[in-house]
């Protein structure tokens, strides 16, 4: 399949999602409405996964400004779905056939909206950090490794990495957005979409470990493994979760770093070591990415409770458990997750961890004093944002 085919295919599909299913605020919520009583909220939407791209564009449009700057300084934005991509069959049957589920509101849709398409993400988010640490950590190296830098001082192999660490994020979330279709009318192409969530987060995982097979470094292959691993162990652990005995903050706080940080920590780790980096700047990259990755978690589901997505399974519904249970009050079986996290005080106690975790990344770039302002001020304007995102509340 030719490559101006499969353009023809995005700009195609681009269109029909941002009109029919990205459409108005007003428009979206009256379908939200109608999506809601006709299936139910749970069956469309994933446990994890639809939740997070959907209380993510809010989150992200607040640090536009950061992430724009972020684009100059490495000389692009970042999405697996380069030239390259454009002529695979592969990813031109994905795209056909996601266009034939729109109206379907499948999860699947909205990530071909979204995330193909170079709409504003977290995927994007994690690459544009991971590319200006790399290009941070190079500026403090003179060896070998980094003379074959580009004009931006980011080694070619650092930038398929990214590309490499966001296919594997994409994976997760196409495996995330496997819908109920029990008790919905249009099972048929509910399933479609589950089939094709399951087998194109099959191909990005098996294409992303291919790719990484190529860097041979066993260092670096070592470290994305166990990322992928350690995500895996993190969606596993959420499906334990007995509602009627919820987990303590400090498992949910490592569950969330095995599921959100510890790709972005491995990302930036690994850029260190293809650039033959100093091992305190490998430790604080590390640092530094394991740090922001839960951060972003925490805010983002911040902004899922405000825009009624709460769940249980949440670190500001737990944290409300857990300051009801102190105050000696119980939780009854069934009450709303947004009800307990507001008597509970959850928000509050996650933006707190946020901005714990927030400050730790910032300090973790106190190793790079030697390098431009303008980058690490560029990185550590990004965990600001983060910090200071707050939901915008529409009527």
């Amino acid at each position: 399949m030719s490559g101006a085919t499969t353009i023809r295919c995005v700009r195609s599909l681009s269109t029909r999602c941002y009109s029919t299913f990205l459409s108005p605020s007003t428009q979206q919520k009256q379908g939200n409405r109608e999506n809601s009583s006709k299936y139910g909220t749970r069956e469309l939407s994933s446990k994890y996964g639809n939740r997070e791209l959907s209380s993510s564009s809010n989150f992200t449009d607040s640090m536009t400004g950061s992430l724009q700057r972020i684009e100059k300084l490495v000389d692009s934005p970042v999405t697996f779905l380069g030239i390259d991509y454009l002529n695979n069959e592969e990813i031109f049957y994905l795209l056909e056939n996601i266009q034939k589920l729109i109206g379907t509101k499948h999860p699947i849709v909205e990530f071909g909206a979204n995330t193909l398409l170079g709409s504003t993400g977290t995927f994007r988010v994690h690459g544009l950090i991971a590319l200006l640490a790399s290009q941070i950590v190079n500026l403090c190296n003179s060896n070998e490794l980094v003379y074959n830098r580009d004009k931006t001082g980011i080694l070619p192999k650092q930038r398929r990495l990214v590309e490499v660490c966001e296919m594997i994020s994409t994976a997760f979330f196409l495996h995330d957005s496997i819908v109920s279709t029990e008790s919905s009318e249009e099972r048929g192409n509910l399933q479609k979409g589950n089939k094709l969530s399951l087998l194109f987060g099959d191909y990005f995982l098996a294409t992303a470990c291919s790719q990484l097979a190529s860097f041979e470094h066993p260092k670096v292959v070592d470290s994305i493994s166990k990322a992928i691993a350690s995500n895996v162990e993190g969606r596993f652990w959420l499906d334990t979760i007995d509602p009627t005995s919820p987990p303590s903050l400090p498992d949910i706080t490592r569950y969330a770093t095995l599921r959100h940080g510890t790709l972005l920590s491995s990302c930036c780790l690994s850029s260190g070591l293809l650039s033959g980096a100093r091992p305190d700047h490998i430790t604080a990259l590390e640092s530094f990415g394991s740090n922001v990755g839960l951060a972003i978690q925490l805010k983002r589901e911040v902004f899922a409770v405000h825009s009624g997505r709460a769940e249980v399974t949440s670190y500001p519904y737990i944290a409300a458990v857990e300051n009801l249970n102190r105050m000696g009050r119980e939780v009854k079986l069934g009450t709303p997750p947004d009800q307990v996290i507001n008597l509970g005080g959850g928000v509050e106690r996650t933006i707190e961890s946020c901005e714990i975790h927030c400050n730790r990344a910032l300090d973790a770039l106190n190793v790079f004093q030697s390098v431009d302002d303008v980058f690490v001020a560029s990185l550590g304007g990004i965990v600001r944002d983060i910090k200071s995102a707050k939901p915008i509340v529409t009527v």
